[in-house]
């Protein structure tokens, strides 16, 4: 066999949830439930728990908002604020977990944890501002919004990465989506579309059962019952609804910084490196590229 013949298969060759070259559409789609397969419980337990507290929260701010406050737009901002937040502290664990992945390195949802260790906040501060701007993008202009959601997509996956500061990852992510947007946007609204259709296809049979069982005779005192009753099974929906399609969303995001960085940076080079060597990936394959993972 020529050497053009071995770099072919090195560069076809899949160590983890994608092969090592860059990326197509269906390869970033199919690679993020791929990765969600092979580390179930790195993924779903931390998604889980981001569910139960966003639920949570949620819940309560709506609880208190109805007995104090009477502007709707006050508990839309809050119940965006706390997805976004959440979203993305999620976002930044499931980021860890897909670019190892793709090494075929497996990691449990303590060394994420440890990894993520003092990022926390700047992963919060980083929803709030994107969150923010993206909002008065689109109340201002519309084109605006959809721009900004186009050249940040990949801020997250940066942050916790390259472990840079929220101007640091946002930079960043306009840097990588730089000529790239149409293709990185219209791949991340593909990813929301099908979590979207999950979360309806989840969701609906909770509505069901929630409008069935406070309908019927199983509640006699429907005044007292049936609104706790209906609110309890529609959060159990949320929560297994969030657990299921928060993770589609955040590892589509993870691999289009990994395809991102193959493209521009050449990447995939330091990856078929490091997996003939089955040791991490050695640090920068050129000046441009900051860190691998």
């Amino acid at each position: 066999m020529d050497q053009d013949a071995a770099e072919v298969i090195v560069t076809q060759s899949r160590q983890g949830c994608v092969p090592l070259r860059p990326l197509g559409v269906t390869d970033i789609l199919d690679g993020s439930f791929r990765a969600m397969r092979r580390n179930p419980r790195a993924i779903f337990g931390p998604a889980a728990v981001i569910a139960v507290v966003q639920v949570a929260l949620i819940s309560g701010m709506q609880l208190a908002a109805s007995q104090f406050l009477t502007v709707v737009q006050l508990q839309l901002l809050g119940t965006l604020v706390i997805s976004a937040v959440l979203g993305t502290v999620l976002g930044g664990f499931i980021a860890v977990v897909v670019t190892q992945d793709v090494l075929g390195v497996k990691v449990t949802a303590w060394e994420v944890l440890t990894r993520l260790r003092g990022r926390i906040l700047g992963l919060c501060g980083l929803a709030v501002v994107i969150t923010l701007l993206e909002g008065l993008g689109l109340l201002a202009l519309v084109v605006v919004g959809v721009w900004l959601w186009g050249i940040w997509a990949v801020a997250v996956p940066a942050m916790v990465v390259e472990r840079t500061t929220i101007r640091g990852a946002l930079s960043r992510s306009r840097q990588l989506t730089a000529g790239l947007f149409w293709r990185v946007w219209g791949v991340r609204a593909l990813a929301y579309l099908l979590a979207s259709v999950l979360n309806l296809i989840v969701s609906i049979p909770f509505l069901a059962l929630a409008s069935a069982v406070t309908s019927s005779s199983f509640l006699p005192d429907a005044n007292s019952g049936s609104s706790a009753v209906y609110t309890l099974i529609i959060a159990v929906g949320s929560v297994l609804s969030t657990t299921l399609t928060a993770p589609i969303r955040a590892g589509i995001d993870a691999l289009l910084y990994v395809d991102l960085r193959m493209r521009r940076e050449g990447l995939d080079i330091v990856l078929q490196q490091a997996a003939r060597a089955q040791q991490p990936v050695a640090p920068v394959v050129s000046s441009q590229a900051r860190s691998a993972f």
